[in-house]
């Protein structure tokens, strides 16, 4: 075990030399005009780059031989090819960029359409907005706005200058990085500075609209606290700088350095005890040692082990157990054969694969932790570390590192719970849910999110009046395309029922269910809930005053999955809960 231990110690930082881009960019949100120059260098020498087709090269040379532009589709990009042997090239290239656009929450997962407005600018790394070497590559960054403007990109700020001239800002990413995010804003700056143990200084900022300066000093106190924490656990911060920035859509994203979250959930009071840790988190795990996405996303499952998890573990036993229910509570949601391995989720595109790449893939660490003790778990990690940061890892580095740490051999675990879709076949008896398997849903209460991530839902509204707001709500709370009707159900296929009270009473009648639980009689705009039928299908009920009550669920409902019962006041949740299970259960469905 000892000769293990110390081969893994000796594993090298790769020293491979990376493409290096500079970029100088000068963004006017309120027109939206863009503009940039940009040098990319590696002395390996440059096949050619991609650039979104909606940004124009105005000028291109390469090794200071000047080139016609002529780019091609690769991979649904814009490509442009270099001449063999090229070593640098320059470019200038301009934009119109499109107007700040009222997206939801899954909307944003997905646009990568960069944008531009005073309220708040987002050009995402996905967006195509500067010459991408198509590797990993390290920049600097020049940024230049109007007066009342101030942005930032990941890296280190190394000069900075606020005038009625306008804002100008310089920053640093000396490590390998896999893209650039650019945000800007009418931002309020605070500042704060925090000293490692290990004498490393870092700085930390929010860059936040006007309304939530106040709260930038919890927002600062709390950044710190959780470098701190992860640092001790994991190795040093990987960063000199961390930024807190607001963002005007309800964005929810971890970048290398810094977190970009929606105006309004950064005002939202659990937001410090639970996602600001969790992003700070993914500065190791996701942007200090990246996944290797080609075999699965590890890094999402054990961000949400350390962090979400975690604070539930501090909070005490019962407060921890009642997440692990809620993890198989959520598998028993999705249908037999539908949860995939870990080694295919890459990201989170409906309920399923947040099933199965967050709450799985937490739940095995949990696992891994209880097979192999706290020790070597932690050992494993500081491993994993120092072996991997700014390199990609795979599961299969991972069982490398727990396995030294550990001295034990842990493929048949990976095997099993990495490689194979589902779930075991049989385990001892588990009271505290501390093992990833599927529990009758009989012995589990009915929660919203069986109806959510369903592969077939009826929509019914059976008020004419509510019909279109009722399909644009089934629209954002549902994985499934809805087949709407007017009032019966399909025999055997989830439904989601929305109505008028006294239409919702009849409903629930005629289709012989039980009446609407007490709890739907509190006050407040709209009620919700879930049930089964006799033969188990599940049901959701969504009970409202009148259609405005129903398009205010749009934004916070699809948030509640893992409820069983809500009542709104408009777009507040004023009451929500969820019963506990009937037994016990330590069969498991084959």
């Amino acid at each position: 075990m000892k000769r293990l231990w110390l081969l893994i110690l000796c594993w090298p930082m790769l020293a491979v030399a990376a493409p290096y881009l500079e970029l100088d960019v000068r963004l006017d949100p309120a027109s939206r005009r863009f503009e940039a120059t940009a040098t990319l260098s590696d002395e390996q020498g440059l096949a050619g780059f991609n650039l979104a087709s909606e940004f124009e090269i105005t000028a291109l040379a390469a090794d200071g031989k000047r080139l016609v532009p002529v780019a091609s589709e690769r991979h649904g990009r814009r490509w442009q090819a270099l001449p063999r042997g090229t070593r640098q090239i320059t470019l200038s290239y301009r934009a119109d960029l499109q107007p700040l656009a009222a997206l939801d929450h899954r909307q944003v997962m997905t646009s990568r359409a960069p944008t531009a407005s005073p309220e708040g600018s987002f050009l995402p790394a996905g967006a195509g907005w500067y010459p991408d070497p198509g590797a990993l590559f390290s920049y600097r960054l020049a940024l230049a706005l109007p007066a009342g403007q101030k942005g930032l990109v990941p890296g280190e700020l190394h000069k900075e200058s606020d005038s009625k001239d306008g804002y100008r800002a310089e920053f640093d990413f000396p490590q390998p990085a896999e893209g650039i995010d650019l945000m800007a804003g009418p931002y309020t700056v605070a500042e704060r500075t925090l000293k490692l143990p290990s004498g490393r200084t870092i700085r930390i900022r929010t860059w936040f609209h006007g309304e939530l300066a106040p709260l930038a000093p919890a927002y600062l106190a709390d950044s710190a606290r959780y470098i701190e924490r992860y640092s001790q656990l994991i190795g040093d911060y990987p960063f000199a700088m961390f930024s807190v920035v607001s963002s005007p859509t309800p964005t929810g994203f971890g970048m290398p350095s810094l977190t970009y979250l929606g105006r309004d959930v950064l005002k939202l009071p659990f937001i410090r005890a639970t996602s600001l840790g969790h992003e700070v988190l993914h500065n190791w795990w996701g942007n200090g040692v990246y996944p290797d996405w080609s075999r699965g996303n590890w890094s999402e499952g054990l961000t949400t082990f350390l962090a979400d998890y975690a604070y539930k573990e501090d909070e005490g036993e019962d407060a921890a157990r009642d997440m692990r229910l809620g993890w198989l509570r959520d598998l028993a949601a999705v249908p037999p054969g539908e949860d995939g391995a870990l080694k295919d989720f890459t990201s989170r595109r409906h309920g399923i694969s947040s099933v199965v790449g967050y709450n799985k893939a937490a739940m095995v660490f949990l696992m891994l932790r209880d097979r192999i003790g706290a020790p070597a778990f932690e050992r494993g990690l500081r491993l994993l570390w120092e072996s991997k940061r700014f390199q990609t890892a795979s599961w299969t580095d991972l069982e490398t590192a727990f396995t030294a740490a550990s001295g034990q051999a842990l493929g048949e675990f990976f095997r099993l719970w990495v490689s194979s879709p589902g779930t075991p076949k049989s385990v001892e008896p588990d009271p505290d849910y501390r093992v990833w398997r599927r529990i009758d849903p009989a012995l589990l209460p009915a929660i919203l999110r069986e109806v959510f991530i369903a592969s077939k839902v009826t929509v019914i509204a059976p008020d004419a009046e509510l019909r279109a707001a009722a399909l644009a709500l089934a629209g954002r709370v549902l994985d499934a395309k809805p087949a709407v009707m007017q009032s019966d159900r399909r025999p055997g296929i989830p439904a989601l029922v929305i109505g008028l009270p006294s239409s919702i009473d009849t409903w629930l009648t005629r289709e012989k269910l039980p009446p609407r639980p007490s709890v739907a009689k509190l006050h407040g705009t709209a009620q919700v809930w879930a049930g089964r039928d006799e033969k188990g299908i599940p049901y959701v009920v969504v009970s409202a005053r009148d259609a405005t009550a129903i398009t205010a669920l749009e934004r916070p409902l699809p948030h509640y999955g893992k409820q069983g019962w809500l009542v709104f006041d408009g777009v507040k949740a004023i009451e929500k809960g969820v019963d506990a299970p009937r037994a016990k259960p330590a069969a498991v469905s084959p």
